[in-house]
């Protein structure tokens, strides 16, 4: 028994990763579906370009596409690639005919499809078959005349491919997601439980560990998922804004801050009370996402409020009774903690019910970063991102602009040089691109050994059964079978040789050729690999390892601007509107380098700096944004620095030197420092000092209560945010190294 279970555990560690047997069952339903419209086209109408369009449109939309999700938005999916893919196809017939309309209308088209990418969810998921659609109208001439055919060939795919793809073994990856991002929120909240009752012998391993493998999970799905809810809606964006502070949260309970053992709480019954609320926020949160009732956020807020005020009259009555000012300060530290936490679950559990569909309570001042309401919102959204990533130094726009120019150049190579099957050129520079010249060279060299052992396949086919025969009919949806699971599930090499054997059936039912046509596949192929490899090497060849580093020093950058006016408002008289104006900056910065974070993760090739190390680093940015947030609502709440004494002169400098640090960090990782500058450590024992003298101007002086605590928080974040730079130091040298490394390595 023991032998038996060993031998499937071997033939399950050989077999294809395909939870779910998803690419399995798409590739049936592909199997199936493809085979049976090419023959209506084939046997009923009897026309080439109908044929072909039917063809290739069924195989961009059920295998390129792949959409998932529930049934009504999948099928409203579907529709609206079939229409953008109709203009597509008409704007394409009508540019082929004259071959510079026809290159400027690829460059233009390539671009903006790659380019809206950024967006995700369907609009990511369509961009292939798109591209398909265009290239297969741009690189073959024809006059004005073919326009009916291949439109009526492309609709009558668009109409099979969406009734299969609705009904025909869906997909709902973003069931999936929810699931796993309820998950995650039952796992903090038990992290956060086990954390606020732990002794001095209790260990929180076993909880942490859950929790960041619950985290962990939803993030890997989020970024396999085809479907990925980053779109401009409000609903889409909330549940990324709530992934991201999913790890925010994790990081925060996790942290020690600076205590160096575990004081007795002051306030213990409102902290556990609001402990408890956090607790049941997250709950909550994870009911709603699956369908369930929305947390109380009101219960919340109003926990974080009686916790605040109550450590408020804690700490004034301490000073009062003559405690002294290191036990009154610890005390406040003790469940700083806590209030954070408090506050990321308040954002966690908005974000969780505006991602499901409902309305936050009345009375809740939504938390900054969460989406507002407002018709408008989705259409600023989408000229924000646009223009985020528009910046010269964006990977989005490297990679946008290498398959533009790359199908440019190899709808020009394919005109000049009259090779039968233009459209194959194409298709070999779209199918080997990628962001580094390393990874186009790779892919390049499978390629074309797929190439080849598909041709020689193929040709073998057609030699032993006949460029005619009735059996290419029954080979057909094997072949569609084997090129839509190879591709997804084995190895490109593997899914290029399978492709290559349907296109020789394909080409032999429509018009009988022979193997010969396998020939000219090579031929196009390799023209088509030779234009990817030519604008690798020439358009930024060391791909998202470069511009991964440039993106986080802007962010570092924009995270700096963005803390210097939310530390202004807390220890001077700093602007809500500054804030506001940098905290935009900021979120664009951010979403540039979360791209360039992912084109990196998904890069061919050996990595010097590693997934974990790079996750790192613009996590790092996006918690200090949160800072930012945190300085600014307790400035709102009247928690402000009123005094001029030589403590508050003294927070004021450790903060310009935990922001000089960061920027100091950001000139590392984008060249224009070589190295730290010492002398800009933040002081631990200056920031300590200044609070303890807040505290004591505060035992003497009732009034300058909100004034010392705002001295104690400022002085908190300072340090954590200096502690931060400094575990940033490793990473961003090794990310500098890697950035250097040639591009051939």
């Amino acid at each position: 028994m023991p032998a038996t279970r060993t031998l499937s555990a071997h033939f399950r560690q050989r077999l294809p990763n395909d939870p779910g047997l998803s690419s399995l069952l798409r590739a049936i339903r592909a199997a199936l579906v493809i085979p049976a419209a090419f023959a209506v086209a084939k046997l009923g109408i009897r026309d080439v370009q109908v044929t072909t369009f039917v063809a290739f449109g069924c195989f961009a939309l059920l295998v390129m596409a792949n959409f998932g999700g529930p049934r009504r938005p999948r099928a409203a999916a579907y529709v609206a690639t079939v229409l953008v893919g109709t203009v597509l196809v008409v704007l394409g017939t009508l540019a082929s005919s004259v071959v510079w309309v026809a290159v400027l209308c690829m460059l233009l088209v390539g671009f903006w499809i790659q380019f809206v990418g950024v967006f995700g969810g369907y609009v990511a998921a369509a961009q292939t078959a798109l591209l398909l659609s265009f290239v297969l109208s741009v690189s073959v001439p024809a006059s004005a005349g073919a326009v009916g055919p291949r439109l009526a060939g492309w609709l009558m795919a668009g109409i099979v491919s969406t009734l299969a793809g609705v009904y025909f073994w869906p997909r709902y990856e973003r069931l999936y997601l929810r699931a796993k991002a309820a998950e995650a929120c039952r796992a903090l909240a038990r992290l956060i439980n086990a954390r606020r009752h732990m002794s001095e012998t209790s260990d929180l391993t076993p909880d942490e560990e859950a929790a960041r493998d619950a985290v962990e999970a939803v993030r890997r799905q989020y970024k396999s998922a085809p479907k990925r809810p980053a779109g401009p809606t409000r609903r889409d964006r909330a549940f990324v804004e709530l992934l991201t502070e999913l790890e925010r949260t994790l990081d925060f309970a996790t942290r020690s801050f600076r205590l160096q053992s575990r004081p007795v709480h002051p306030c213990l019954g409102e902290g556990n009370r609001l402990a408890a609320a956090v607790e049941r926020t997250l709950e909550s949160s994870a009911d709603v996402l699956m369908g369930g009732s929305p947390p109380e956020l009101s219960t919340l807020d109003t926990a974080r409020l009686t916790h605040r005020q109550a450590l408020d009259q804690w700490a004034e009555g301490a000073l009062r009774a003559g405690s002294a000012s290191e036990e009154v300060l610890a005390g406040l530290d003790a469940d700083h903690w806590l209030r954070v936490v408090s506050y990321l679950a308040l954002v966690i559990g908005t974000n969780a019910v505006i991602a499901a569909g409902g309305q936050v309570e009345d009375g809740i001042a939504l938390p900054a970063g969460t989406p507002r309401p407002g018709r408008i919102r989705p259409v600023l959204r989408i000229v924000r991102t646009i223009r985020a990533h528009l910046a010269p130094t964006s990977g989005v726009l490297h990679q946008s602009l290498r398959v533009g120019i790359g199908l440019a150049l190899a709808v020009l190579l394919a005109r000049e040089l009259q090779l039968q099957h233009a459209f194959w050129v194409v298709l070999g520079t779209l199918s080997v691109l990628r962001s580094n010249a390393f990874g186009t060279g790779r892919t390049t060299v499978e390629a074309l050994a797929g190439t080849v052992i598909g041709v020689t396949v193929g040709a073998l086919f057609t030699l032993v059964f006949g460029a005619t025969s009735p059996i290419l009919w029954v080979a057909l949806p094997v072949a569609v079978l084997l090129a839509t699971y190879a591709s997804s599930t084995i190895s490109f090499l593997v899914g290029q040789a399978a492709f290559t054997v349907l296109v020789i059936i394909l080409f032999n039912l429509i018009a009988p050729v022979g193997w010969q046509v396998g020939l000219v596949r090579i031929e196009d192929i390799a023209a088509g690999v030779g234009v990817s490899v030519v604008i690798g090497l020439l358009l930024w060849p060391r791909g998202a390892r470069g511009a991964f580093g440039v993106a986080v020093a802007g962010l570092y950058r924009a995270v700096a601007s963005f803390l210097a006016p939310s530390f202004d408002r807390v220890l001077a008289s700093g602007s809500a509107e500054d804030v506001s104006v940098g905290r935009r900056l900021a979120v664009q910065a951010r979403e540039r380098a979360d791209e360039a974070f992912g084109l990196y993760l998904n890069e061919r090739g050996a990595k010097p700096l590693d997934p974990q190390a790079a996750a790192a680093l613009v996590a790092a940015g996006t918690n200090a944004m949160m800072v930012g947030d945190l300085l600014d609502l307790i400035a709102d709440m009247g928690y402000r620095v009123q005094d001029t004494g030589d403590g508050v002169m003294a927070l004021r400098a450790q903060a310009q030197l935990m922001l000089a640090r960061l920027v100091q960090l950001a000139d590392q990782l984008d060249g224009r420092t070589s190295a730290l500058l010492s002398g800009t450590e933040v002081s631990n024992d200056a920031l300590r000092a200044a609070a303890l003298a807040s505290l004591q101007r505060w035992r003497v002086n009732p009034a300058s209560g909100e004034s010392a605590v705002a001295a104690v928080i400022a002085g908190e974040w300072i340090q954590q945010l200096g502690e931060l730079t400094s575990e940033l130091e490793a990473p961003v040298s090794r990310a500098v190294e890697g950035a250097h490394v040639p591009w051939w390595r």
